[in-house]
């Protein structure tokens, strides 16, 4: 039996164009109601075509150098301007959402949900979650189940209403290693304090894809505030952004361990331009989001008093409809969810059908982007004329569709969105002598130093090099180890052997190992099949400040137990640069562990059994793989 494929002939370019073009036009004769999509400013939408878009922005901001940028050992032109705008963006999230750390690079919100879990706990462990009768994201299981992780859910007592003694007996039987609020389908806030004071040291992550743009603007809650350890969203609903993620909170340990997953396995292209229209968006959230979301809040209660007053049935009515940009409508004493809303949508009015609380069948109503449009209370009662005559099939779709779309044709003009006015930018003129980089500072060091290898395929002699390989053994089981991650040196009589660039530290061969032979210049001498590990000036440093016979890199990126470790914690530092290779080298004098943050740690010892030994300690009190 095969398929029975239909094959169609490739569209012409001129087609899709055209294909594309129609689209805009009957979107632009819509009148959006649906609560999970924003709308960009003139300025934010106009660096999506940005020739920037076609270029990479890598790291972390805080592992971000000027021009040439750098991920491990993969280097190419930096955008140093982007850097700038960074950095300010970083300064409005501290504003905006109380957050020390941010991390603008996950590309959707689900992506957020996967890092989070990836990086805050293990296959096997258990993560508390929304049902999604309760109004959780209807993925959040399957993604757990796809992570290798078990699932057990809150206690609700009532629509968004969390039974709080029974999600305590169920936090206390089940154990789980994060606690996840991830609710799609709510109207009030969750009680965040009282479930930190449940969970007590496990991670607590607040998702607020929905609300994001209600708490920027302080209408909402503040989750970071009431306890939540991490806050983390897609940036396209209240907050009116483009279809992004972003990663935020107030523990450096938790967001370092967030960025080290995202640098080594979750992201390379965090999509410039997206990016950019996120930092444009979070610069007019600062300037006007208050006004904004407040208007938000005003604008849905209206709208959900409205449409209850002329007999459409909402739900939570007894408590006010809702609190947040979105309310229900009840679809059971009307018919079927998907028929009212396709007759909605032939009249030019877009909402969501959902299964909601319970599976009640219900169409969901979201006023963020008229909010922008600038829509008054005149223009929202005639909103609920039009809703309620459709849904309560007093009027058929086709007589007011062109009422609709001549009403949203005329409401074009897009508010808040700051200094910019709405208005697109100007190209700016850059003379071409202009400099992108920082002129070189006289006499400072290199950024990093020069490699002069002569090649040499003889392995070692098995003994020689076994004790190092032990302690890769021991150094390659901690988390966030890859099969390239980490480096290790040794001294035998006056002869210092570095692992190759690239080697697994877990497993090194007897060829695995580069011999450093004089260092003069800036330049580095080695001797070996091939180049050493792009720390080897760490390791040659090292031996000058100290009796460092044993020096091992791993990529562990603590969490909270760094309070328990005797470990001294340095900044983060450039990978391989002559910058981490001082602060390590002046760090060994003060202690044999060292923590680089964002990086990993490093071990030092005289010898190979108390440099085991060290290892061995730190292993104790971590996770391990």
């Amino acid at each position: 039996m095969t398929d029975n494929i239909t094959h169609v002939a490739p569209l012409t370019l001129g087609a899709i164009r055209d294909l594309i073009t129609r689209e805009e036009v009957a979107s632009n004769h819509v009148l959006h109601l649906t609560a999970n999509e924003a709308l960009l400013s003139p300025l934010a939408q106009s660096v999506l075509s940005s020739n920037l878009a076609n270029r990479y922005l890598l790291e972390h901001l805080e592992m971000r150098r000027e021009s040439p940028s750098r991920l491990n050992n993969f280097l190419f032109r930096g955008l140093d301007q982007v850097n700038l705008i960074e950095r300010s963006a970083t300064e409005v999230c501290r504003t905006l959402f109380g957050a020390e750390y941010v991390d603008f690079r996950c590309l959707s919100g689900l992506h957020a949900m996967q890092t989070t879990f990836a990086a805050l706990s293990q296959p096997g462990d258990t993560i508390m979650r929304i049902s999604t009768k309760d109004g959780g994201h209807f993925l959040t299981e399957m993604i757990c189940r796809t992570f290798g992780r078990e699932s057990c859910v809150y206690a609700f007592r009532d629509i968004c209403e969390i039974d709080l003694e029974r999600t305590r007996e169920v936090f206390e039987r089940e154990q789980p290693t994060l606690l996840y609020i991830d609710a799609m389908n709510y109207l009030f806030p969750f009680p965040v304090r009282e479930l930190k004071e449940i969970c007590g040291d496990v991670p607590l992550v607040y998702d607020a894809s929905h609300t994001l743009g209600l708490i920027a603007g302080g209408q909402f809650q503040d989750p970071l505030g009431e306890g939540a350890d991490i806050l983390q969203a897609n940036t396209h609903k209240t907050f009116f952004g483009p279809q992004k993620g972003i990663i935020l909170g107030k523990s450096r340990s938790l967001m370092e361990r967030v960025s080290y997953t995202l640098s080594n396995g979750m992201v390379s292209s965090q999509h410039t331009a997206s990016t950019l229209a996120l930092f444009i968006a979070l610069h007019e959230m600062h300037e006007e989001g208050r006004e904004y979301a407040s208007r938000v809040l005003e604008n849905a209660r209206y709208l959900a008093n409205a449409l209850s007053d002329r007999g459409v049935p909402l739900l939570a009515a007894e408590r006010g409809f809702t609190r947040n940009h979105m309310f229900f409508v009840d679809a059971r004493p009307l018919g079927a969810g998907p028929a009212l809303a396709e007759r909605l949508v032939r009249a030019n009015i877009s909402v969501n059908r959902v299964m909601a609380f319970e599976h009640i069948d219900a169409l969901r109503i979201g006023v963020q982007e008229l909010t922008r449009r600038g829509y008054t209370w005149d223009d929202l009662k005639l909103i609920a004329d039009w809703i309620a005559g459709l849904l309560l099939g007093e009027v058929a779709p086709q007589r007011v569709a062109g009422e609709v779309a001549t009403f949203v044709v005329d409401r074009q003009k897009v508010r808040y969105c700051g200094n910019s006015h709405g208005e697109r930018p100007r190209t700016p003129q850059v003379p071409a002598s202009a400099s992108h980089n920082s002129p070189p500072r006289d006499n400072s060091p290199p950024r990093w130093v020069n490699i002069q290898l002569t090649r040499d395929y003889s392995p070692y002699d098995p003994g020689v090099v076994e004790g190092a390989r032990a302690l890769g053994r021991a150094a390659g089981i901690f988390e966030h180890q890859t099969d390239s991650a980490g480096n290790i040196s040794f001294q035998v009589d006056k002869q210092v052997l570095v692992s190759a660039s690239g080697s697994y530290i877990r497993d090194l061969a007897t060829s695995d190992f580069v011999e450093l032979t004089n260092f003069s210049g800036w330049t580095l001498q080695c001797r070996g099949a091939g180049p050493p590990s792009a720390e080897c000036y760490m390791h040659y440093l090292m031996r000058t400040a100290v009796n460092a016979q044993y020096v091992v890199h791993n990529h562990y990126i603590p969490g909270e137990e760094i309070n328990d470790l005797d470990v001294l914690v340095i900044p983060p530092k450039e990978y391989g640069s002559v910058e981490l290779a001082e602060a390590v080298a002046e760090a060994a004098q003060r202690s044999q562990v060292i923590y680089v943050r964002r990086h990993g740690l490093v071990f030092w010892s005289a010898s190979l059994d108390e440099c085991r030994s060290l290892i061995s300690n730190v292993a104790q009190v971590v996770r391990t793989i």
